[in-house]
């Protein structure tokens, strides 16, 4: 097949290199694309020349088809992360692609494509001593809910990090009040990984989001708990236990979660593997 040009448009300054997604299945995915195709980066739309087949911008929400992509004669598709806000502009996208299966069977439309996976080589299974009875990366914000975590597991060995954010800055002294482990500011990829593995249980209290975290931590063969109200990863979980976003719930499942031998990461490596995801990309791509 002839080589096919490939312009993804990313909102974030640096997004080639910023580490937090260094390790994510996209960036993995493309890699394998790129083995086939031409696959450039740029920021905020600002794409340099009219040759290329494909402009694929991505985002959280909303469809971005604004500003100077619209210019453009390429075939459009949109990596949505999270659930798209409106439709308006989907009959300009030739694909929506999604990450979770609930966002997919909500919407029913012939354009939006369930396209996700992580980076199952570098999320994986490792000898580690499990120090922590609990875990959760996560940016401290409300809609992360590291208060009801810190709630939930008081007196546990329990670990939070990630950046803290200007409304979070409670939520972040909670966790610390509670007498939990706490790692303010961007943690390295790297540390992730081992951080999954030095833990019993992955628990992600967030009322949406945190996707990722899920497919890492089962990737990871780690038991995993998601709040019930968090649907579109509750989705993706597999053997993942769904709970009542309530704290006395939350550490019942913890606790008895601590020594289970479930596997989890056959979920992953059937359906969320970064192959999985360059070739639900690459159906459209080379459609």
């Amino acid at each position: 097949m002839q080589d096919i040009k490939i312009a993804i448009v990313h909102p974030w300054e640096g997004a080639k290199f910023t580490e937090p997604v260094q390790w994510d299945g996209l960036h993995k995915a493309l890699q394998i694309i790129g083995q086939k195709h031409q696959v450039d980066w740029f920021l905020a739309g600002d794409v340099p020349d009219d040759t290329y087949n494909w402009i694929i911008p991505w985002g959280v929400g909303s469809i971005p088809f604004n500003y100077t992509i619209e210019k453009y004669k390429a075939r459009k598709a949109f990596l949505c992360a999270g659930h798209p806000q409106d439709t308006a502009n989907f009959e300009k996208f030739e694909a929506i692609f999604v990450e979770s299966p609930a966002v997919a069977k909500q919407i029913l439309h012939p354009k939006v494509v369930l396209a996700f996976g992580t980076d199952t080589d570098f999320f994986k299974p490792e000898e580690e001593e499990e120090i922590f009875d609990v875990f959760f990366p996560a940016t401290y914000s409300p809609w992360k809910r590291q208060d009801l975590f810190a709630e939930a597991t008081k007196g546990l060995k329990a670990l939070t990090c990630g950046v803290v954010q200007p409304d979070g800055i409670e939520i972040y002294n909670k966790c610390k009040e509670v007498g939990g482990y706490t790692m303010a500011g961007l943690v390295p990829s790297k540390l992730i990984a081992k951080l999954y593995n030095m833990s019993k249980v992955v628990c992600i209290t967030a009322w949406h989001g945190s996707e990722r975290t899920a497919l890492e931590a089962m990737a990871s063969n780690r038991p995993l708990i998601i709040t019930k109200d968090n649907e579109l990863t509750c989705s993706l979980a597999g053997n993942g236990y769904c709970i009542e976003p309530n704290p006395e719930k939350l550490r019942y499942w913890i606790e008895k979660l601590m020594d289970d031998t479930t596997d989890m990461r056959t979920h992953v490596m059937q359906r969320y593997t970064h192959q999985h995801y360059a070739q639900k990309l690459l159906s459209v791509i080379e459609s």
